[in-house]
């Protein structure tokens, strides 16, 4: 539990740090690139420890800590979440409608994906992972819209159409490598 818990120190207070005045002031003694590339590294770093912590986690003792138990059937509507989150997470790297209507994909398909997650899952580990990047993407929107953060751009209907795509694939992918990926089956 102890290298879950580091790497989400690490990668949450990475994107916490940016979203106060100490990122304008790093990138002020730095530059915006040295900034990038140090935060990437940490991020990746924290990523691989939350991984490795988590697996580690499911497998040990701290597997049979059981927070709460999961909703009955959430599983089905963990799909659904997925499945809009992964189409949202698509279009934050595209200029579509999509994104312009929604002002923060990227957090806001996270959240799904995490708040899914929370439904079908109540172990110490996975509520911390998935609460985490829940209360992330949800302090990243506030935030966001506080300053005023939005997409402006002119949409075309083909981005919309190659983020639904590849969301679709990603989530076609997502579920028939999920058993072999996480020892869990997204259907049951």
């Amino acid at each position: 539990m102890t290298k879950l818990i580091l790497g989400m120190v690490l990668f949450f207070g990475v994107h916490l740090m940016s979203m106060t005045p100490l990122r304008t002031a790093i990138v002020s003694k730095l530059s915006e690139n040295t900034y990038k590339g140090i935060y990437s590294l940490i991020s990746l770093a924290g990523l691989g420890l939350m991984i490795w912590g988590f697996i580690l986690a499911r497998a040990g003792p701290d597997a049979a800590r059981i927070v709460y138990d999961p909703v009955m059937d959430g599983s089905h509507a963990t799909m659904l979440l997925v499945f809009v989150g992964l189409i949202l997470l698509a279009s934050s790297h595209t200029k579509g409608h999509i994104r312009l209507f929604v002002k923060h994909p990227m957090s806001l398909g996270i959240g799904l994906w995490a708040a899914g997650h929370l439904l079908a899952n109540g172990n110490l580990s996975e509520v911390l992972l998935f609460g985490g990047f829940l209360a992330l993407s949800v302090l990243d929107i506030i935030v966001s819209t506080a300053r005023g953060k939005v997409p402006s751009y002119e949409p075309k209907l083909k981005h919309d159409i190659i983020a639904v795509v590849a969301g679709v694939v990603i989530y076609a992918v997502v579920i028939s490598l999920h058993q072999t990926l996480f020892s869990v089956s997204p259907i049951y």
